[in-house]
């Protein structure tokens, strides 16, 4: 009898390690792997599965601009803006709490400015480590925007090493703009690539300009 009951306890622990194992799985938090960069969602959901972009999402909502990243009819790079970018666009523009309390027309320039045609991410060459000019869905003039991958310093033999670091409006590539890097770069949704910004971008010819948003 005392041998059932030593079998049922181990049992029963066993049972609630297992619980908690799939507790644990439950509420891991996906991060893309660099060996394999894809994800099986399309550019919308991966924004919606990120707590970091909330922001981007009311900015998307609020533009009414969810089927710009759904649509599969072309690659598109995107430029995502976090909570630290959003924030400061919303205290650039207007000083408010919400980005839905902002111009709407200032709110969507800026969410055509960060969506570039074609496909821009560092690995496989896709993208030099010196500026090249990107066309933006945002039109004319203010939709210009270059694009590199940063590097690193200089390897043992003297040549640069790129690290997946993705700059928009590198300092003096384009005019006066505002530049921004990626803190999380190369994830590939099924409709193009995706690069998580840590501030918006801009363009500018020069300070004195009037500035799209």
């Amino acid at each position: 009898m005392r041998y059932i009951k030593t079998i049922s306890m181990a049992l029963l622990l066993t049972v609630l390690v297992s619980c908690q194992d799939f507790k644990m799985q439950t509420d891991y938090k996906y991060t893309s792997s660099p060996l394999n960069p894809h994800i099986e969602m399309n550019a919308w959901e991966y924004m919606q599965s990120r707590e970091d972009l909330s922001e981007m999402v009311e900015a998307v909502e609020f533009t009414g601009m969810q089927d710009y990243y759904t649509q599969t009819d072309r690659c598109i790079t995107y430029l995502f803006l976090n909570n630290m970018a959003i924030t400061n666009f919303r205290n650039a523009h207007a000083q408010v709490d919400k980005i839905s309390y902002c111009d709407v027309e200032d709110v969507t320039r800026l969410l055509l400015y960060h969506m570039i045609v074609g496909e821009y991410h560092s690995l496989n060459k896709k993208l030099p480590v010196e500026p090249i000019y990107v066309k933006t869905l945002l039109e004319g003039e203010w939709g210009l925007m270059t694009l590199k991958v940063n590097k690193s310093s200089s390897n043992s033999i003297g040549y640069p090493i790129a690290n997946g670091n993705i700059v928009a409006n590198d300092k003096g590539s384009n005019f006066n703009s505002r530049s921004s890097s990626s803190v999380a770069s190369n994830i590939m949704p099924v409709n193009g690539v995706i690069h998580i910004m840590n501030d918006y971008a801009m363009f500018r010819k020069t300070y004195t300009d009037v500035t799209p948003y």
